[in-house]
């Protein structure tokens, strides 16, 4: 029997609820949850109902809107306390931060999303709504630089799925220039994001391998504010301990 038969319909659906409020922390409405799950609005009804009732989700009484509930909020900082991975690269992260005084985000690949895994922020970029989970890759630097040292096949299967919304007025769109900002990152090893995710944010990212497997895992991003490094001072201060500090976590997600 495979894997596929093995699967909860049901379950991944509910999962996919949860997914939604990665990407904006904004909130939603019922109809909104159903729209973007494509489920019908009284399946959606029992989903964030449940969800609600076990405090995985909470509804705000002003506005309607649905947000993530406590004990998912207390799960992911079990996971941030606990995790063997996170206490393995945190060292490495902290001191790279601490020395450079710049933003690092480490990010996991799975399927055709990053999940951020650790992160310290710095001081100019705490007024920007970073990411926890990005449904695309192509708006982010981590998310690029993980395209762009995938396998050629694994890369093709997600470019044909790939949708180019647009994030910000840089955000690219057109699958060619796309494809020709990866082939440049390969050259150089590393990704950048240009304002693309959110006016004002700038970072660049470098993969993470398996040093087992040889495969891109995720990856490491240093993110700045254009009012404090532009893109070529990035580049040029940070590029090189970028790599470096992308093979330290490399050993470590390998273990």
């Amino acid at each position: 029997m495979s894997g596929k038969a093995n699967i909860s319909e049901s379950l991944a659906k509910g999962l996919a609820i949860l997914d939604l409020f990665g990407v904006e922390d904004a909130g939603f409405t019922l109809s909104e949850i159903a729209a973007r799950v494509g489920i019908s609005k009284t399946s959606a009804h029992r989903y964030v109902t449940t969800y609600c009732e076990q405090d995985y989700l909470a509804r705000d009484a002003r506005s309607g809107l649905y947000r993530l509930g406590v004990r998912t909020l207390a799960l992911a900082q079990s996971m941030i306390e606990t995790s063997e991975l996170v206490r393995g690269l945190r060292p490495f992260v902290d001191e790279a931060a601490a020395r450079h005084g710049i933003h690092i985000d480490v990010a996991l690949l799975s399927r055709d999303a990053v999940y951020l895994v650790y992160r310290r922020d710095s001081a100019d970029t705490r007024v920007f709504r970073s990411f926890s989970y990005a449904s695309s890759l192509h708006y982010l630097a981590a998310g690029k630089a993980a395209m762009a040292f995938m396998e050629p096949r694994a890369l093709a299967e997600i470019m044909s799925r790939l949708t180019l919304a647009a994030k910000t007025d840089r955000t690219i769109t057109d699958k060619a220039v796309l494809e020709a900002e990866l082939a440049e990152a390969r050259e150089v090893g590393y990704a950048k994001n240009n304002e693309e995710s959110l006016p004002g944010l700038i970072a660049i990212g470098a993969p993470l391998f398996s040093l087992r497997t040889g495969k891109v895992v995720g990856a490491v991003s240093f993110d700045s504010s254009t009012a404090t490094y532009s893109m070529q001072e990035l580049e040029r201060l940070f590029a090189g301990y970028l790599v470096e500090l992308a093979k330290k976590i490399s050993a470590v997600v390998s273990l």
